[in-house]
């Protein structure tokens, strides 16, 4: 049996193969701080990037020199004033342009610099590699952490991706008990402290998950509701319509041992043999594969209707 990988922020840090299996998941940057894109151009300038990771320039410098050849790839491109000004044309974006640079006004709190010279600009998924490579950032350090979170979810799917949560908490409490048993009050508050911090890593899924799970959030009933809501959902997951049906269908048997496709044949949808007191769990259905994926299910099915409202 081939070894499994042990997968830890430290792993993204050093594993050049783990950050490119993890790489197109540019959507974790949003989730841990806003992220501010030049308008029409979807990137940021460097110093951008490190406001963003809360480093000082020179620290993003030494990290983007350390690893040119890989962030390189990801999309790192100088743009010069005049590409932005072209880009920027008829945009509702205040421009200035000095001696020795182009002033932007991106908003009320983000003014922009351009030398002359120009300026060197990161795609997200550059962005994203940073992310992973910079040990010291709080702010990488959570990128890496919902990145995990990324990786537990779908260790059924890749089942040699696996994580260390087990033998870390078993760890973690053993530190615990051996302060406790030693007396040694500063090293039990420090093993407390390190095993409360691990479990807050999950404990906002978790409250999210038991609040959604056990309530209504949209009634989907409705056929065009619901197409809405499958259509999302496959896109969400980047998936096919198909492939995201066949996964509700499956996990209805699983969860509920309801088998559409006993009740009806392949000529027409097995979603129409759903009875009127089984739309609840198709819709719990639906929230837990979202949530198994690390999908924020409020903000999901806040896209899929205007009108919707937590109850």
């Amino acid at each position: 049996m081939p070894e499994s990988k042990i997968i830890t922020s430290e792993s993204m840090v050093d594993n050049h193969d783990l950050r490119n299996e993890l790489i197109a998941r540019t959507e974790v940057l949003d989730k841990v701080k806003k992220l501010l894109l030049i308008p029409e151009m979807n990137c940021m300038t460097i110093r951008q990037v490190a406001d963003y990771y809360e480093v000082d320039i020179d620290t993003l410098k030494k990290c983007c020199k350390r690893n040119k050849d890989e962030i390189i790839l990801d999309g790192v491109v100088t743009k010069t004033p005049r590409v932005f000004k072209d880009l920027l044309k008829g945009q509702d974006v205040p421009l200035v342009q000095n001696q020795t640079n182009l002033v932007i006004q991106i908003d009320d709190n983000t003014r922009l610099e351009i030398p002359n010279r120009g300026i060197k600009c990161f795609s997200k998924r550059a962005v994203l590699r940073i992310g992973m490579l910079l040990r010291d950032s709080k702010i990488a350090q959570e990128v890496r952490t919902q990145l995990l979170n990324i990786v537990e979810h779908t260790a059924e799917e890749k089942p040699e991706l696996l994580t260390q949560d087990i033998d870390d908490e078993e760890k973690l409490q053993a530190a615990i008990g051996k302060a406790f048993a030693t007396g040694d009050i500063m090293e039990f508050a420090t093993a407390a402290q390190a095993y409360t911090a691990f479990q807050r890593r999950h404990i906002d899924r978790i409250e999210t998950s038991n609040k959604l799970l056990t309530a209504e959030v949209l009634h989907i009933s409705d056929r065009k509701m619901f197409n809405r809501v499958m259509r999302k959902f496959a896109s969400t997951l980047h998936i096919s319509f198909g492939v995201a049906f066949s996964m509700l269908y499956k996990q209805l048997s699983y969860r509920y041992g309801i088998d559409l496709k006993k009740r009806g044949d392949r000529k027409t949808p097995y979603i129409q043999y759903i009875k009127d007191d089984e739309w609840d769990k198709v819709q719990k259905v639906i929230v837990a594969i979202l949530e198994k994926y690390n999908v924020n299910v409020k903000e999901f099915f806040e896209s899929c209707s205007p009108t919707f409202k937590e109850k």
